[in-house]
Order: C-alpha cells, then sequence, then structure tokens
C-alpha cells in the first residue's frame, strides 16, 4: 500500500513539473514582434512628369494646406493632414505646422485645449496607451488608424506621449494595439502597417489569446475579405499589402528573417495583379474610379453619397498605393495619366469650403500626386509657386 501511495505521489509531482514548465514556457512567448525604435522609410519609386505638371502639383498642394475653418476641427482631419505633410511642415499662414499637428495628436495638454479635456484621445492603461475610436469629433476613425499615420511619418517608438492618466511613448501605442489584437478583430490595416514598419524581421509572435501570428497571417487575412469590403472600398487593405511587399524588399536585402515568405508574397503580387486588372476593366473613360471599382456593371455600395466625393476617394486612395507598388505591380502609363489629370482637374477646381468638408481623402489624392512626382508633399511646397490662391 506504501508502495502505492509513493507512486501516486510521484505521478501528480511529475504532472505538476510538466504543468509548471509549460506554463514558464507560456509565460515566456513574445507578445509583440522585436520592434526598431526609429520606423522604417518606405518611399516613392517613380517620377513621372506626365502624372502631374509642377505648376498643378503645387496647386493642389496649395490648396490641400491643413487650415480649417471649423473649430474645434475633427481629430480624424488632423490625424490625415499630419500623414500628408509630415512632422516638418511649415506654412506662412494660419495653416497648422506639422510640429502643431503632432502636439496635438500626442500630448494631451494641447489636446483639451481644443478638444473637451472629459473626452481625452490617450489613456495610459495596464496594456500600454488607449486611443478613443469611432466616438465623435476628438477620436480618431479607426483602430491603430493613429499607430499607422505616427510609423509613415517617422515617429520612433521612444517618443514621449503624455496622455490624460499618465506619461508613456509611442512604443505604449503599438503595445497597446498589439494587446487588444485578436486574429477574428474587423480592421486590420493599421495594425499590420504599424507593427510591418517598426519590426526588425519577419519573426512571429503570440496574441493576448495565445495564438501563434506573423506577416503571413497578416496578409492571408487582409486579402480573405471581398472587394470592395473595409475601409474606403477596400483601397486600405491594398495599400497596406503593397507597403508589406516594400518592406519584405528591404529585409532581404538585409538577410534578416524575411517579412513574409516565398509562398505568401507571390500569393499577394498575384492578388493585386488581379486587382490591377479589375481596375483597368473599371476605370472610366475620363480616368475616375467608383466605389464599385472591382465590376463597374454592378451599383457603387453607397449611392446616397456624392458622387464626386466617392470617386475622388476611390481613384486617390488607388494612386496612392500603385505609387508604392513595385515595378511589377505597375499599370500601364495611359491608365496613370487619366487618373491622375482627372484627380488634378477636380480639386483644382474646388472652393475652400469643399475642401475642407472632404479633407480626409483628399489628403490621400494631394499625397498620391507627390508620390508620382518622386517625393511628398512637403517637399514640393515651397519650392513652386502656386498658380492659384483661394
Amino acid at each position: 500500500m506504501t508502495k502505492f501511495y509513493l507512486t501516486q505521489i510521484a505521478i501528480w509531482l511529475t504532472v505538476g513539473l510538466l504543468g509548471w514548465q509549460r506554463s514558464g514556457q507560456i509565460n515566456k512567448r513574445p507578445t509583440v514582434p522585436i520592434l526598431r525604435d526609429r520606423p522604417r522609410v518606405v518611399g516613392p519609386l517613380y517620377d513621372y512628369p506626365f502624372a502631374v505638371s509642377d505648376d498643378h502639383l503645387a496647386t493642389v498642394l496649395y490648396k490641400l494646406r491643413p487650415r480649417f475653418n471649423e473649430q474645434p476641427t475633427k481629430v480624424n482631419f488632423i490625424d490625415h493632414a499630419i500623414r500628408m505633410w509630415g512632422t516638418n511642415a511649415q506654412f506662412d499662414d494660419e495653416s497648422l505646422s506639422g510640429k502643431r499637428m503632432l502636439s496635438l495628436l500626442i500630448n494631451d495638454d494641447v489636446f483639451a485645449r481644443m478638444w473637451d479635456p472629459h473626452t481625452p484621445l490617450l489613456r495610459l492603461v495596464d496594456q500600454g496607451i488607449a486611443v478613443t475610436t469611432q466616438s465623435g469629433r476628438a477620436s480618431v476613425s479607426h483602430v491603430d488608424h493613429l499607430m499607422g499615420t505616427l510609423c509613415e511619418i517617422g515617429v520612433p517608438l521612444s517618443q514621449t506621449v503624455k496622455t490624460s492618466t499618465g506619461i508613456g511613448t509611442v512604443r505604449d501605442v503599438l503595445a497597446y494595439g498589439l494587446n487588444q489584437f485578436c486574429v477574428n478583430q474587423r480592421e486590420y490595416e493599421w495594425t499590420a502597417l504599424a507593427t510591418a514598419f517598426y519590426a526588425t524581421s519577419g519573426a512571429g509572435w503570440y496574441t493576448c489569446e495565445g495564438q501563434e501570428i506573423d506577416f503571413n497571417t497578416f496578409a492571408d487575412r487582409l486579402m480573405r475579405q471581398e472587394q470592395p469590403e473595409g475601409v474606403c472600398y477596400g483601397q486600405h487593405r491594398l495599400y497596406t499589402l503593397t507597403m508589406l511587399l516594400r518592406i519584405d524588399d528591404q529585409m532581404q536585402s538585409e538577410g534578416v528573417i524575411p517579412l513574409l515568405t516565398d509562398l505568401t508574397r507571390q500569393r499577394v503580387i498575384d492578388y493585386l495583379l488581379v486587382i490591377n486588372q479589375r481596375l483597368l476593366c473599371s476605370q472610366s473613360a475620363e480616368g475616375f474610379w467608383d466605389g464599385n471599382w472591382p465590376d463597374a456593371s454592378r451599383t457603387v455600395p453607397d449611392p446616397t453619397t456624392n458622387q464626386l466625393s466617392r470617386r475622388i476617394l476611390a481613384t486617390g486612395h488607388v494612386l496612392e498605393w500603385w505609387a508604392m507598388a513595385p515595378e511589377e505591380l505597375q499599370p500601364p502609363r495611359e491608365s496613370i495619366i487619366r487618373a491622375t489629370q482627372w484627380l488634378t482637374r477636380e480639386i483644382i477646381a474646388m472652393d475652400r469650403a469643399t475642401i475642407e468638408k472632404k479633407f480626409t481623402f483628399l489628403s490621400h489624392a494631394g499625397r498620391a500626386l507627390a508620390l508620382w512626382r518622386g517625393g511628398l508633399p512637403s517637399q514640393f511646397s515651397a519650392a513652386n509657386k502656386p498658380t492659384v490662391s483661394n
């Protein structure tokens, strides 16, 4: 009998030890990828004067300066404006400088002087810095959209962030997004984008639910949803997929674990090539696309939305990700010319009130036109005098 009890005790001790070891292994799983402090720089690849002339580009950019009559303006406008213009942008009028816009987004003291201090944008919590999302004028419009903006304008993870409940860093903003991430969440676009910009390699990590994830997972999910479902007629998913390819190129040249496997990379390329064919078939004779860009024979998904707004939104976003796409994904130049010239004419014809009302997607359009000339908007604004001044 004594031998039986000793055997049972030994069994239970072994099971307990294995469980303890297993628990330790699980607790050591990385919940975020290894990150670099400064985000990668992913710039435009082309300079096509035939896409937009110097004068026309200067005019468009002048009209899209970040000056907002309605006060307080929307956080969404600031978020989009700084992505377009960058942190170093300066203007000789009442337009917001890049530094001012950044402070509005990451310093609660500055934020509270413009918006209601009782509804802060940022809160320091146990899992990082939470960003108020889809809660009115004083919030961002999409999950991790602010983080997506910060990575593209070059803000380091060590940048101080002052919230309503304490001081942290941009790293805490990204940490919160990754800690809250689940594979079935609705929006992947900006979580994937920001994480890729700061990642040191394509090595994977684990979600808070214990699921293993990497950038192949992100890519698969971005391609899974039917087009044009998703934000801005699905175009943000296409932009993020394009940037994953560009960052994967960088990692391969560095000799680190690439962002994507060879199989996933080819799947992304094949997917975007199919998208290109759809776009070429649905482009209007004038050059624009609409919300039904995957199949122009179908009705647009939101027919009550202003027609011009829909078309500028779709066309500007298409041109933006095309401008960043590798050579193998480039459409015929004739398609680019028709789209950029249509977009340029429409923006130049707009009055100031209309531009402010439609600023979010116009910022994508203006940025796209600058990218096709080989730079970012801030690199052109002071170089050429615009032909109009309204």
